[in-house]
């Protein structure tokens, strides 16, 4: 398990504590993009499917057509790659995308989550532990509408095999231009059990979705995360004030300002997740609103009945 060096510095121990942290952040006098809580402040912050969970990286294209031959009806009307990834990961299949918020209230409510460290670690104790809600600030260079064109050939990535993605990105690391890239495609030299072009692979999918789409992609595209503006197609994505950072390459091995997007983080000591639980409740900031499908309320006004008092419950005549 891949952790993070050391916890962020500075800690938060309520709702009003973090909103004042949250004030402050700006960078060349802007505030942050988006917002990420996650509940341990040891994981890296990456898509479900760059987490090595099985072979589902290896087997992505494979997974995707799964999950729509199965369930055809709940993507009949999505146009794009990125639309049925965004299904997807809404269902819970590992994506290249990796959910964030413009609300930074849902991002510390994501942080408050109960998380039970069990592995063996030196560095980190068995036990309940805190965690950490990171903000973003993505350049306008980085940013994206769901319908740009970089948005689909990252997307349509996913259509493609183990093996193709990893020709695909080293030529992109050794390319300069999207001239080179084609040229590049064309003529590497392939072992005998595979031999095909993979930048025409790739323009075959996303043609199949913008048949006008013009083969002028930078190869350095595919290999940096951008911010992505989605659609407000699903009610989920409208409670969570959600939107997405979408991969292409798996590893980044760019040398150039642009790689990593600046950052900044605090941290929730576990024994303050609850308390801030409470003050975000308070706030209209809770699991019924977030997720806003039937069962989510349902189980949230069970917990909430579960904690009255005998007394509480009477009525009185």
């Amino acid at each position: 398990m891949r952790l993070r060096k050391a916890k962020p510095q500075n800690t938060i121990e309520s709702v009003m504590h973090f909103v004042e942290y949250v004030n402050k952040w700006k960078l060349k006098g802007n505030f942050p993009t988006a917002f990420r809580g996650q509940a341990f402040y040891g994981w890296i912050a990456k898509p479900k499917l760059f987490r090595g969970e099985g072979r589902i990286y290896e087997n992505e294209n494979r997974a995707i057509r799964d999950i729509v031959s199965i369930h055809p009806s709940e993507f009949e009307t999505d146009k794009t790659m990125f639309d049925r990834l965004v299904r997807m990961q809404h269902f819970g299949l590992p994506t290249r995308l990796m959910d964030v918020t413009l609300n930074p209230l849902v991002a510390l409510w994501f942080a408050t989550e109960d998380f039970v460290f069990t592995e063996y670690n030196k560095n980190i104790a068995r036990g309940s532990q805190g965690g950490t809600v990171t903000a973003y600030f993505v350049p306008d260079s980085r940013q994206r509408y769901y319908d740009s064109d970089r948005v689909s050939c990252m997307a349509n990535v996913a259509n493609l095999s183990g093996k193709s993605k990893e020709v695909l990105f080293n030529l992109a690391r050794e390319s300069s231009d999207h001239q080179s890239f084609i040229e590049n495609s064309k003529n590497v030299k392939h072992d005998d059990n595979f031999n095909k072009d993979v930048l025409d692979e790739l323009y075959y999918h996303i043609g199949m979705e913008k048949p006008h789409f013009r083969q002028l992609m930078k190869p350095q595209d595919l290999l940096r995360p951008i911010y992505v503006k989605p659609k407000l197609s699903n009610k989920r994505i409208i409670a969570q004030s959600g939107a997405f950072m979408l991969y292409g390459s798996k590893e980044n091995s760019l040398k150039s300002t642009e790689e990593v997007l600046p950052t900044r983080s605090v941290f929730i000591a576990a024994e303050h997740k609850e308390e801030i639980r409470r003050q975000l409740e308070r706030l209209g900031i809770y699991e019924s609103i977030l997720f806003p499908e039937i069962e989510k309320a349902a189980n949230f006004i069970t917990r909430n009945y579960a904690k009255m008092k005998p007394a509480e419950d009477e009525w009185t005549l």
